[in-house]
């Protein structure tokens, strides 16, 4: 990556950090994502099911016959990793054509990882209601930030060797 292609890309994506400053909050967002909302709590109690969980649901709050209860709001749909993974993508050097890919592949891999830190978090909210804030607010906001970053950098890696794969068979020798 040549110094004009870091600026631009430096460029986009502070000015996506500072679109998100304005944009992620309820006001803006909730509604616009609220169909997500709904979808995400009906995969979550199919999944909590499946994995022998009691609970139910209303709306969009799920709930264990116990007492532990969570709302999933818009900031619980994986709408921030999944945006920033893609203006991340876009905004990297390079041919659509090896973009494509890499959305197709790593989006659905940080909603399912997403799904997976909603059924956990019930699963501790239940079973370990005091550990619930810090697994919430620390371990799978590190985590889910975590994989968007490693997913970044697979892509990144993975493309390159894309290209050089193309450059051997276009020349006969890796540049």
């Amino acid at each position: 990556m040549n110094k004009r292609q870091k600026y631009r890309f430096a460029f986009i994506i502070t000015g996506f950090a500072l679109v998100l400053l304005f944009i992620y909050r309820e006001d803006v967002l909730g509604n616009i994502l609220a169909p997500m909302t709904f979808t995400t709590a009906r995969a979550t109690l199919l999944l909590l099911h499946l994995c022998g969980i009691e609970a139910a649901r209303t709306a969009t709050v799920i709930y264990h016959p116990n007492g532990f209860a969570y709302e999933i709001y818009y900031r619980c749909v994986g709408f921030l990793p999944v945006a920033l993974l893609t203006i991340s993508i876009f905004a990297y050097p390079g041919r659509s054509r090896f973009k494509f890919p890499g959305l197709a592949l790593g989006l659905p891999l940080l909603l399912s990882l997403n799904l997976l830190r909603l059924v956990c978090l019930f699963y501790i909210g239940v079973y370990f209601p005091s550990a619930f804030g810090f697994a919430h607010a620390v371990i799978w906001d590190s985590l889910m930030m975590l994989a968007t970053f490693g997913l970044w950098l697979v892509w990144i890696k993975w493309k390159e060797e894309k290209l050089h794969e193309r450059s051997y068979q276009e020349t006969g020798s890796f540049k």
